[in-house]
């Protein structure tokens, strides 16, 4: 460097030292590329074969937004929680809010501290499904005439729902048709479901239909939430809450509604 270049260089130094420059802060930098899991199982209306669903859609729609570049990959729901908590993923969904599911990632959360419901994906009720020659029933508080086990599907929250009503829980498969099926061939009393995804399965099997009800009453309401990872959380905080910002803002667009309700049309 000649003599030239390192007067320039003191003279920018001095000027840095002195304020004579701005000081640029620190930004976060965006990841080129997020990665997110979710259950590979059909659950209509929100995750269906080949990409398709209202939580997909939603998510791209928030991806669109904020210029993300997201994977999306469907492995098995233990997995993919396992996944997120060692960081391998950066979200996923759609996961209800359980206090023992903190340690695998992240909820919105309000200024109290408490899970914000309106950063939510969607909302899904439980339902009991029986045999139309078995008496056993919901009335909304406890179990009427359950003297078997109830099915559901492993790994799902609703499993601690139905155990503190008193119920003893098989948790022996993570497909819906095939629990309705132990249930149609008496292997379980009852079974406990996402009532849209367990009303799909039997609309499209009469068979299974023929001879399995639903309660009247639903057995519980969940709101269901994109997690985000720890890791993600921590280096970049600011885009986390984008991300959950984004997901109420395109959930009540009415573009995401219009697509919706298309969708669910009987």
């Amino acid at each position: 460097m000649g003599a030239r270049g390192r007067w320039m260089r003191f003279l920018l130094l001095l000027l840095w030292l002195f304020g004579g420059l701005p000081v640029v802060a620190a930004e976060e930098v965006r990841p080129t590329r997020l990665t997110f899991c979710y259950e590979d199982k059909e659950s209509f209306p929100w995750v269906m074969p080949e990409g398709r669903g209202l939580n997909l859609l939603l998510l791209r729609q928030v991806a669109t937004a904020l210029d993300l570049q997201v994977n999306w990959v469907a492995v098995p729901w233990r997995r993919c929680l396992a996944g997120l908590e060692k960081g391998v993923y950066d979200g996923a969904f759609a996961a209800s809010y359980m206090t023992e599911r903190l340690v695998h990632g992240a909820y919105p959360l309000d200024g109290d501290g408490r899970v914000d419901e309106s950063k939510r994906l969607h909302t899904q009720a439980y339902g009991l499904y029986s045999r139309k020659d078995d008496a056993v029933g919901w009335n909304g508080s406890e179990f009427r005439q359950l003297q078997g086990s109830i099915g559901t599907l492993s790994g799902f929250s609703i499993v601690d729902f139905l155990r503190l009503h008193g119920a003893v829980v098989v948790e022996s498969s993570r497909d819906p048709e095939a629990l309705l099926y132990m249930l149609a061939t008496r292997r379980v009393q009852a079974v406990a479901l996402q009532v849209q995804r367990a009303d799909h399965v039997l609309q499209k099997n009469a068979e299974l239909a023929a001879v399995i009800d639903k309660a009247s009453l639903p057995l519980e309401t969940k709101a269901y939430y994109l997690m985000l990872s720890h890791q993600l959380q921590q280096r970049q905080p600011q885009l986390a809450r984008q991300i959950w910002e984004e997901v109420q803002r395109q959930r009540e667009s009415s573009s995401y509604r219009e697509q919706m309700n298309r969708l669910l049309q009987p």
